[in-house]
């Protein structure tokens, strides 16, 4: 890609929202390119799930979706503290397909590509290029340590919880950001006839004698196909701020925390027995709330997805969420593009903003992100202790179908 090059679309970040952002506008004829600082689109391997849309046949392919999953649950089942009450099986309703990252981006990057999409790969984003406050294109350092300039109408910020663009406009993500440990495993301790639905463990402040101040958590474990699966911990951070009795972590204490879960932790540690790893990480994923603004300082640049906060607050897969702002925002955009020019005036960022708070899917992830507040507070603050919440396990779980 030739330095101060002209696109109508810059997307930053090559994850599911980014690609979904790219296919969307190349179809409608716009100029695209996608910048990733991975070698790869999505570089980091891992196990994923979504349920069935129609968006997803408009952007996959008719049935693509589930032709990659070998599991397709419909329960969740939930695991009290200290794994000692029967567990709670939740109907969501609908199949979640999981499926491998790694086979869905391959196949988006391929899409898009056809359409004339242009990728620059181990390209790192800088800083946004700015007029007047307003994003006109970005800095990056390709492959080649040099810095170069690409400008447009509009920057996608595709780019995850930690977004260049975002924290250039001083979007505090620590405030949406909660610690998440990732791990991707095969031969597991599974019998994916037996175990097919994701497998939820409850772990609140004080049930760890190894870790008493430790924040309220949940651990995961999610057959992905055969014996390979993905699991992880999530620290619930909504709460844990607020709490007298919670000490937060570092990396260190997150990591040895996640170890004892893995050796000892029952029911969660059954499944690890003769586990070889395949991926381990320390992250962090956004879903602690949304951001305020999603166009930044006066128009230009966008947040999408990750970017955002824009996910399933309860900790299930975000990507859906991500792939329909996505569709959503360059549909916006397109609406108002005319003779390659674009109006980021206060009047039409208003105009754009209030078009996408009255969209379904934004009332939808709005309503998540009060209503597992709301959960959190009861289950992790209110309760707290490790006994209590057993002693109401029936009524929680009740809770989470009438939610689901």
């Amino acid at each position: 890609m030739k330095s101060s090059e002209f696109y109508n679309f810059i997307i930053v970040g090559a994850g599911t929202a980014g690609l979904t952002a790219a296919i969307v506008a190349a179809r409608k004829g716009h100029s695209v390119v996608v910048l990733e600082k991975g070698a790869i689109a999505g570089p980091k391997p891992r196990g994923e799930s979504m349920a069935h849309f129609p968006l997803l046949d408009e952007i996959l392919g008719e049935g693509y979706l589930q032709s990659i999953a070998e599991v397709k649950p419909s329960h969740r089942v939930y695991h009290s503290p200290g794994d000692i009450k029967p567990v709670g099986d939740v109907d969501v309703h609908v199949p979640y397909y999981f499926f491998e990252w790694r086979t869905l981006i391959n196949h988006m990057v391929e899409i898009a590509k056809d359409l004339g999409v242009i990728f620059s790969f181990n390209s790192e984003v800088i800083e946004p290029i700015e007029e007047k406050n307003i994003c006109k294109g970005v800095k990056y350092r390709n492959s080649n340590e040099k810095n170069q300039k690409v400008f447009g109408n509009v920057i996608l910020a595709c780019d995850g919880y930690s977004s260049t663009i975002g924290s250039y406009y001083n979007v505090d993500y620590s405030k949406i950001n909660c610690p998440i440990v990732k791990f991707l495993g095969n031969n597991a301790n599974i019998n994916i006839n037996k175990v097919s639905s994701p497998q939820l463990y409850f772990i609140p402040n004080g049930i760890l004698d190894y870790a008493p101040n430790f924040p309220p958590s949940v651990a995961y474990l999610f057959p992905i196909g055969g014996k390979k699966v993905e699991a992880g911990l999530m620290l619930r951070m909504t709460q844990a701020f607020k709490m007298k009795t919670v000490k937060i972590p570092n990396e260190e204490e997150i990591m040895n925390v996640w170890e004892n879960l893995k050796s000892r932790y029952p029911g969660f540690n059954d499944f690890f027995d003769g586990i070889e790893t395949e991926y381990e990480e320390l992250t962090v994923m956004p879903n602690a709330g949304l951001v305020k603004n999603f166009i930044l300082g006066n128009g230009g640049a966008i947040l999408i997805g990750d970017s955002a906060g824009f996910i399933d607050a309860n900790g299930s897969s975000g990507l859906y969420f991500g792939i329909k702002m996505a569709q959503i925002w360059v549909d916006l955009i397109s609406e108002s593009l005319i003779d390659n020019e674009f109006d980021w005036s206060l009047e039409n960022r208003t105009y754009l903003t209030k078009q996408f708070k009255d969209s379904k899917i934004y009332k939808t992830i709005n309503s998540s992100y009060k209503l597992i507040g709301l959960f959190e507070w009861m289950i992790f603050k209110k309760l707290r202790k490790g006994n209590r919440i057993n002693r109401f396990w029936k009524l929680i779980i009740w809770l989470l179908q009438v939610a689901s």
